[in-house]
């Protein structure tokens, strides 16, 4: 659970199509999944309440703790189109096979991406067999607009770099 009086930076992930979108009721905003970015660390949520205090502000009320995989390694492609296109192929491990991959939460500040990247919990009437599982998965990175220079993807606390040689806008 989320201190309350804690400040983060809710991010809504690259959500399924199908995904839930957050909704304000009854004096109550519910947001499916969120990441928090601070320099004291990353880390990502479910089921994320925000209560409505009496001057119309909000504040965080409830959150569920979702654990980050472990990420062994990571590459970037930048694909060779125009707009340049960048996707990060990420190798890691789950906990347990029994788990799912999150949606991946991307932020984007001071030329550094930084993706966090987490599995879901098991129910709590659900066991599963105790060995790791890995996994491999693509993110794309939205780079639209950037202009030429070089860029920082960080993914769970593995990082890398890539260069655009010129600027990444059409216009």
């Amino acid at each position: 659970m989320l201190k309350s009086g804690f400040y983060c930076l809710l991010l809504i992930g690259s959500l399924p199509a199908f995904a839930d979108p957050a909704v304000f009721s009854g004096g109550v905003m519910t947001i499916p999944e969120g990441a928090t970015v601070t320099s004291g660390g990353n880390a990502y949520y479910t089921d994320i309440t925000l209560g409505q205090k009496a001057d119309g502000s909000l504040v965080v009320t409830g959150a569920t703790p979702n654990s980050l995989v472990q990420v062994k390694n990571i590459d970037i492609q930048v694909m060779e189109s125009f707009p340049l296109q960048v996707s990060v192929s990420v190798d890691g491990i789950k906990s347990v096979p029994c788990v799912d991959l999150l949606s991946p939460a991307v932020s984007y500040a001071d030329d550094t991406f930084t993706v966090v990247l987490a599995e879901s919990n098991l129910g709590p009437a659900e066991s599963c067999i105790a060995v790791t599982d890995p996994f491999t998965t693509s993110i794309s990175l939205d780079v639209r607009d950037l202009p030429a220079g070089t860029y920082s993807v960080n993914v769970n606390g593995v990082s890398d770099e890539f260069t655009f040689d010129t600027d990444n806008s059409i216009n």
